[in-house]
């Protein structure tokens, strides 16, 4: 007669001989301590990690449950085939494993349905776990669920996985299981399959071993390029060295660009790099872009990708580094690249700390050139020379002057000002040897650039000016343009004139915002000695009468005073000119020279009445002799 479950013992299954030792059947059979395995088990996590640990441990039980429940339907008669099944969770106990307390159980085995839940109560897989590994943040009993899944799928003909719930291991005060079959269970037990795949431990510590290989080389790649990429920078090699170091470590194309996607430096053979690699082809992402962070990006009739990255100095954008890859990005590439930016950033600022200084101490040296009436040429061109900078050429003085209602601004803003118009200056003749020497003041520009760089690069002067306030949009600047300066001498003389001539532009109002020195003629004598209020006073003083007669009377007499000075006083001429008979030119003669009681057949009068008249129009209170 067939016997139950729960009549089960291991007087059925064990055999104990002197000469044969235990056997279970016909099987030997050993008995280890429960502490044994959990050494094994922590060794297994140490060599594999918890997940392959895991894996490991799964299978085993696994196998082990399978392997029980043939011995048993085999060596045992069974009632039926549920007390074989049953008799599964009998042998946990019997082997000192757990006790299994079902709370559900809802088995048919002729329709294959399995639906069972319980508690595990003394689980020697969760103490061992506790006191060689500690807490876990998941269950830890992976023996016991391998295994009953084993059996029970052994017994119903159909893969069964029993998953746990709470785990003593992790912290819960018991242990407890559901078990079902996979289509019982559904997507919910998709992550737990994977555990139970066939696994090719030698295929996996080869791919393990392929994976450290790997990280071996990255590593030697990655330290390579930043010891490389330090040495370039002590070695000041610059943004291009740097470039072809990126490129040869990573076997890649490169591009590096400023902040406004000009080139800077390039690596690589692809024709026309820089069109296809330039951030300026994603400028809507750049735009966006916060810190330290990286894009990935293509070209639609590209198969390559490309990953690009900012140089940042002081949380300010200078510029961006951009490489070709041909593989899915990791962060392998991103370490790299931000090595890369870093030594980029570092050369950078020290290339703006060796300018400013450069440009401090040829500021000092600008503002005695220009300055300093009494200079010695030859001590001022010796210490220009030790600067490397070249006074023997001429050169153009230049005086900007930001108006004083920009200064009703925030200081930000109004520095910020004056900074770009010395940029523009700056990047206009950035590759040129004799670059403009330019000294910031708190309203000003004063600067000194070589005749040759205007010449060559723009129309004039004038159009050298104008692009400079076209290009930055500035409605608040004169620039003023001063004659060639063709001596060491004299650089004070056309400094002090194109200052002039920039402050009676504003004193005007001018329209024009950029002004030539040499426009004002012989007037620059006077405006180098005195002010233009001075000079419109002294016009006024004598010619006052003769403006408020045509005032009151609309006549023209200021009109032909002027014709008749520039027709060398002829009182023929200037009737011909303005189409008047000769009476009629004779009688306004005597009416000016009546108003303004002077004789204008004497040289004294008639140049100061030239004079005054040249004053009025330079001041533009006159517009062609029409009064404003």
């Amino acid at each position: 007669m067939g016997i139950k479950a729960h009549d089960l013992s291991l007087d059925h299954l064990i055999t104990t001989q002197e000469k044969t030792g235990m056997k279970l059947k016909d099987l030997q059979l050993t008995l280890t301590s429960a502490d044994a395995w959990g050494l094994l088990r922590k060794d297994l996590t140490s060599a594999l990690g918890v997940s392959r640990a895991k894996r490991f441990l799964l299978r085993y039980g696994w196998n082990c449950g399978v392997h029980e429940a043939r011995i048993l339907k085999k060596a045992i008669d069974w009632e039926n085939d549920l007390e074989w099944l049953i008799a599964g969770s009998k042998m946990h106990h019997l082997t000192g494993r757990v006790l299994s307390y079902p709370e559900k159980f809802q088995v048919n085995m002729e329709k294959g349905r399995f639906n069972v839940s319980g508690h595990w109560i003394d689980s020697y897989e969760a103490k061992q776990h506790l006191t060689y590994s500690g807490k876990h943040h998941e269950p830890v009993c992976y023996f016991l669920i391998g295994y009953a899944s084993g059996y029970t799928s052994e017994c119903m003909g159909k893969k069964v996985i029993f998953k746990e719930i709470n785990c003593k291991g992790k912290g819960d005060q018991h242990c407890s299981y559901i078990g079902k079959t996979v289509d019982e269970w559904g997507e919910e037990i998709s992550e737990e399959l994977f555990f139970y795949e066939d696994a090719d431990m030698g295929k996996e510590l080869d791919q393990m071993h392929r994976r450290i290989e790997q990280q071996k080389e990255r590593f030697k790649i990655g330290y390579t390029l930043s010891q490389n990429l330090t040495k370039d920078m002590l070695q000041g090699k610059g943004l291009s060295g740097f470039a072809e170091t990126i490129g040869r470590s990573l076997h890649c194309p490169v591009l590096i660009e400023g902040k406004h996607y000009e080139t800077l430096a390039e690596y690589g053979d692809i024709p026309e790099i820089h069109k296809y690699m330039s951030v300026y082809n994603i400028k809507d992402k750049i735009e966006k872009m916060k810190g330290n962070s990286f894009i990935e990006w293509s070209l639609e009739d590209k198969t390559f990708k490309l990953l690009t990255t900012p140089i940042l100095i002081e949380s300010k954008n200078f510029g961006y580094i951009t490489i070709v890859i041909d593989q899915e990005n990791d962060d392998f590439y991103k370490d790299l690249l931000e090595r890369a930016a870093i030594i980029s950033a570092l050369h950078m600022q020290n290339e703006r700390v060796a300018i400013e200084t450069e440009q401090r101490l040829k500021g000092e040296l600008l503002e005695q050139l220009l300055n300093n009436k009494g200079i010695k040429k030859n001590e001022m061109f010796d210490r220009f020379s030790y600067l490397d900078y070249n006074l023997s050429t001429p050169h153009y003085v230049m005086y900007v002057v930001i108006q004083e209602e920009a200064k009703e601004i925030d200081n930000y803003e109004y520095l910020n000002i004056r900074n770009r118009i010395s940029e523009s200056i700056y990047q206009d003749f950035f590759n040129d040897d004799n670059q403009p020497l330019i000294l910031l003041k708190l309203n000003c520009i004063q600067a000194i650039i070589d005749k040759d760089l205007i010449d060559t690069n723009y129309k004039s002067p004038r159009h050298f000016g104008e692009q400079i306030i076209k290009k930055l949009g500035l409605a608040n600047v004169y620039i003023g343009i001063s004659d060639p300066a063709k001596e060491i001498t004299d650089f004070y003389k056309k400094f002090q004139e194109v200052k002039r001539a920039v402050e009676l532009a504003i004193w005007k109002k001018s329209e024009s915002k950029v002004v030539l020195s040499n426009e004002l003629g012989h007037l620059t004598l006077f405006l180098s000695a005195r002010d233009p209020e001075d000079l419109e006073a002294f016009a006024n003083e004598n010619l006052h009468n003769l403006i408020e007669y045509d005032k009151k009377r609309n006549a023209e007499l200021l009109h032909t005073l002027m014709q008749y000075t520039q027709n060398e006083f002829n009182v023929h001429k200037t009737a011909r000119e303005m189409c008047i008979s000769i009476s009629g030119m004779r009688y306004r003669i005597q009416k000016i020279e009546e108003l303004l009681e002077i004789d204008l057949s004497d040289s004294n009068s008639r140049f100061q009445v030239q004079l005054s008249l040249q004053i009025l129009l330079v001041l533009g209170k006159v517009d062609h002799l029409t009064l404003v």
